[in-house]
């Protein structure tokens, strides 16, 4: 089996002719589908950019930038040592050139997407892959950006379109910017230590009895249940978002250079706990032609 990604430049320059805009009186949202379907810019109209803006120039696909926003499929964080359990097989990943021996993220990144529906104030991307080295099952994933009035709605799918189960899942990775006098408030039912002793099972999540209010520098944390996360950068504008039950899960990084609110359908890390992953986790198993959707909001106050 071969990496269908051989034949993609890894460093994208020179694209800015491709590039899609999006626009309504509050926002203006900038793409770059050839370069893993990101995001490059969300600029409001009166706090200036919301994300870390991404130039062209500074995209490699091997090694991510931390900036704009990317789609997470078919799983997002880290699957260590780049295998994992499916259908009682042993499935091994070409890991990321970036990350070792372990692959972060899924492929979906790092390949091109097209183009299927464009108007003023909205874009679909999609892309169908085909089964490689770094991802032995074919799926058809979906990404849809609409503005309404003050808000960003963001809808995801991803279709098993191969003649087998699949393990799946979807979300959206966005770097806010940041800076030392940010709030955070974040409101969940859970959270998890996917790398902890306790893996992936009960011992591994905690009851949160009250909101989050603030999250340790440099080191991710994770959350299911949530229905709700908000950040207000140096006294400004309040960032929220709204996530459906499909898009469950959170992870959030705090760094000295960006934060990432991040909604995903699964725990980080529960792809490699299959076949024994709870059903806590929120990992699918996609029968083939079955899909997977969710959406998220992003409003500005």
């Amino acid at each position: 089996m071969t990496t269908q990604a051989a034949s993609i430049p890894r460093t994208i320059q020179h694209l800015h002719a491709l590039r899609q805009v999006i626009r309504n009186d509050i926002f203006e949202v900038v793409f770059q589908p050839m370069a893993g379907g990101r995001m490059l810019r969300l600029r409001h109209v009166d706090h200036g950019d919301v994300l870390v803006p991404l130039h062209d120039e500074d995209i490699d696909l091997d090694r991510w930038p931390k900036a704009g926003a990317f789609p997470l499929f078919p799983f997002h964080n880290r699957l260590r040592d780049a295998v994992f359990q499916n259908d009682g097989k042993t499935i091994r990943l070409e890991p990321n050139s970036a990350n070792g021996k372990d692959v972060l993220h899924g492929p979906a990144h790092r390949r091109p997407w097209s183009v299927t529906e464009l108007g003023p104030a909205h874009i679909e991307m999609s892309m169908d892959y085909r089964a490689d080295d770094e991802w032995p099952f074919d799926f058809r994933a979906t990404q849809r950006f609409e503005l309404h009035q003050d808000r960003l709605i963001i809808r995801l799918g991803l279709t098993n379109t191969g003649s087998t189960v699949m393990p799946g899942g979807i979300g959206w990775h966005p770097y806010f910017r940041h800076s030392t006098d940010e709030q955070i408030r974040i409101t969940a039912q859970w959270q998890w230590d996917p790398f902890g002793l306790g893996g992936l099972s009960e011992a591994g999540k905690h009851n949160l009895r009250t909101m989050v209010t603030s999250i340790p520098s440099d080191t991710a944390q994770h959350y299911s249940g949530w229905t709700k996360a908000t950040v207000r950068i140096n006294g400004g504008a309040t960032t929220t978002l709204l996530g459906d039950d499909a898009l469950s899960c959170l992870t959030a990084l705090q760094t000295s250079q960006y934060l990432c609110l991040e909604p995903t359908s699964h725990v980080a890390g529960a792809l490699e706990r299959l076949p024994d992953a709870c059903p806590e986790t929120g990992m699918r198993l996609l029968q083939p032609g079955a899909s997977l959707s969710g959406t998220v909001s992003l409003s500005i106050s």
